[in-house]
């Protein structure tokens, strides 16, 4: 494939209407030509149903909160806190506490507030890194473009999984002890019972410096302000909305599979999208696939009827109709099992199980030429999306269950429930067109 053929596979695939009609036993367009054609009508993107932005309020929030400024600052003054202290605990170590002694001038009783939030600070800052590194890891993720084997790939995968682990801990770990520290200062000058310590014939001293007794207060009723309101945001973003995402993600996700057979991208899935999606899927087996022959239309219409118009021929069903089937056709932990004879039949369109089975690696140019025909993703995105999320080898044998995967995979932080669609969710920037 020439440069110039580079640049063409970002352009809109739009069918002539001539072939809407054209046979399926008949000869497909060239290749290069399909780029070439032009929409005498075009859709706005804001008219396409599959392009626009369809997240809720809770999702614009938390995606503008993760990557705002003000979570910056917050952890920036987390840092600052945790510093002081440390700072302070070292500067009036032993200059704020009480004790009791016995008889023998033993202490049976005390409170050292200095060391108490020293231990407190250093908790607080190891946590404070362990979130600084994460970000940064993502940071040093996001601007990879070489691509990882995939031992690599499980290897991070592992990591992932220790760091998620870790994470929950020191947040644990820290609102606990900024619990207590609140109630040791809060409590410090709490009378005592001087009866009870006469009986035992106890003593009882105290000495606290001022201006670390005000620090300590005072930051102690910020920093549980700010930690209990960021606590809350954690449980409702951590414990019950990913109850609620998993059923947004896969509906998302279902769309945008609507979208690969919706030609015209108005929203219903009709006989002449059938028709175009046809050709789409002929060309990727000329260009792609290793079938020496099509698919026959006796097989492909059965296709199409089984699972997509549901048993009548030619007739046209809505987005939301596809989406509320599929969502009612099976359940989560059955649904893998239950649309994978749906995915494979789709890629013995252009495929054969013993091309399958051989494991022949898919080359990147493949992978572009395979979403340039069928979804007209733009080439840019595809390399992008290609080394950062399909680790090597990628064999069609992979890319099926990949798509399986896609179609089935509710939970949101799997990375293989993402590749697909990190694919299809791009919204055209038009970076490579000419």
């Amino acid at each position: 494939m020439d440069s110039t053929s580079h640049y063409n596979l970002a352009i809109a695939i739009d069918f002539p209407q001539c072939l809407l009609y054209s046979s399926f036993t008949g000869p497909p367009p060239e290749y290069d030509s399909i780029f070439s054609q032009t929409n005498p009508n075009p859709r706005r993107l804001t008219d396409n149903p599959y392009l626009q932005d369809d997240r809720n309020l809770w999702e614009k929030l938390h995606e503008w909160f993760e990557m705002s400024i003000l979570q910056q600052i917050i952890w920036l003054a987390a840092l600052a806190f945790s510093i002081s202290y440390i700072s302070y605990g070292l500067k009036y170590d032993g200059g704020c506490s009480w004790k009791v002694f016995n008889n023998n001038s033993e202490v049976v009783e005390g409170e050292d507030l200095p060391s108490f939030i020293q231990t407190e600070g250093k908790i607080l800052c190891v946590a404070i890194l362990y979130v600084f590194l994460c970000r940064f890891r993502t940071l040093l993720e996001s601007c990879r473009t070489e691509r990882q084997s995939r031992n690599e790939f499980e290897g991070k995968k592992n990591c992932d999984w220790l760091l998620f682990i870790i994470g929950p801990a020191t947040y644990i770990i820290n609102f606990g002890f900024c619990v207590t520290g609140a109630t040791k200062v809060f409590h410090f000058y709490d009378e005592k019972n001087f009866t009870e310590l006469k009986e035992k014939n106890e003593t009882y001293t105290m000495k606290c410096n001022t201006d670390f007794y005000s620090f300590y207060y005072n930051a102690k009723i910020i920093e549980l302000v700010v930690l209990i309101s960021y606590t809350l945001y954690i449980f409702i973003a951590m414990i019950y909305i990913p109850c609620l995402k998993k059923r947004w993600f896969l509906r998302r996700k279902w769309r945008q599979w609507v979208r690969l057979l919706d030609a015209d991208q108005d929203g219903v899935i009709s006989a002449d999208d059938m028709e175009r999606t046809n050709v789409k899927l002929e060309q990727i087996r000329r260009r792609v696939g290793d079938r020496t022959t099509p698919l026959s239309a006796e097989e492909q219409k059965r296709w199409w009827n089984e699972y997509i118009y549901k048993g009548v021929s030619g007739e046209s069903i809505a987005m939301s109709n596809y989406v509320f089937w599929l969502e009612s056709s099976a359940s989560p932990h059955d649904m893998a099992s239950k649309l994978r004879p749906m995915v494979t039949e789709f890629f013995n369109f252009f495929s054969t199980e013993d091309f399958r089975n051989k494991n022949i690696i898919m080359s990147e140019e493949d992978f572009v030429k395979f979403w340039a025909i069928l979804a007209g993703v733009d080439e840019c995105h595809c390399r992008e999306i290609f080394a950062k999320h399909f680790p090597s080898p990628l064999t069609m044998a992979l890319f099926l269950e990949d798509f399986v995967v896609f179609l089935s995979q509710h939970a949101s932080w799997n990375e293989y429930s993402h590749r697909v669609f990190n694919v299809l969710k791009y919204k055209d920037t038009r970076c490579c067109r000419v």
